[in-house]
């Protein structure tokens, strides 16, 4: 009896996930075929459709598995500092430090750490980036995090949250003329009756 070499979608789905497979499907492959003719040899029939099984040599942003491989790998980490996921939100993770709660929001790669003592917030980036490498670091009272503009207010003790700047730089980008003033954000049919509608029931 001889063994039969498993395939290379096989070796793909019994490993760990860490080799960061992708799978093309229809369209997609016509189109790798056409920048490089070589990987129709690779290309096998499922379903009547052309599929081509890939092994990235890094996670490519965007897909759904190297998203799951990132947040396991970095919420493996802060537990291991000893932080607890929040139940109501898993981007979200406090651990009590010095007597206080330290918080970690993140999207993604994306982080914003708090905590009253700013040598715990040190500490933690410095964790941080043992495991993941140097970030950019902005510490103080105002920060832009993901387009919003964020300053806590020592006066008051409130937090301001704007967009306005991601919202003009977003206008800029689209081309678009923003420059008109609307006296109301309705559209100019919204008391406009159309008699060919069907009426709604009384009740």
């Amino acid at each position: 009896m001889t063994s039969q070499r498993p395939t290379f979608k096989e070796r793909i789905y019994t490993r760990t996930w860490k080799i960061c497979p992708l799978k093309l499907v229809g369209e997609a492959v016509n189109i790798v075929c056409q920048v490089n003719p070589k990987y129709e040899n690779f290309v096998v029939i499922e379903n009547r459709k052309k599929v081509h099984y890939l092994q990235l040599l890094k996670a490519l942003y965007g897909c759904v598995q190297s998203a799951l491989l990132w947040y396991d790998l970095f919420t493996n980490a802060l537990v291991g500092m000893g932080f607890k996921l929040n139940p109501y939100d898993l981007c979200v993770a406090n651990s009590q430090m010095k007597g206080k709660q330290c918080t970690v929001a993140w999207y993604v790669d994306n982080n914003k750490i708090s905590h009253v003592d700013d040598t715990v917030v040190t500490d933690i980036i410095e964790k941080i980036e043992a495991k993941f490498g140097k970030m950019t670091v902005t510490s103080g009272k105002h920060h832009v995090f993901l387009g919003t503009d964020i300053t806590f207010n020592d006066d008051d003790g409130t937090v301001t949250i704007l967009m306005k700047e991601y919202l003009k730089e977003a206008i800029a980008d689209s081309g678009m003329d923003a420059s008109m003033v609307a006296p109301t954000l309705a559209k100019k049919a919204l008391f406009t009756v159309d008699g060919g509608s069907e009426q709604l029931a009384k009740q």
